[in-house]
């Protein structure tokens, strides 16, 4: 899954438990 909005758009393809560990660290930052 490549990720292409926001501040996730640098990142390469991610894993779903690493999409989670990123969506729950940006969540934490808001």
């Amino acid at each position: 899954m490549r990720v292409t909005q926001g501040c996730f758009s640098f990142l390469p393809d991610l894993s779903d438990e690493q999409i989670k560990l990123q969506v729950g660290y940006a969540m934490s930052k808001v």
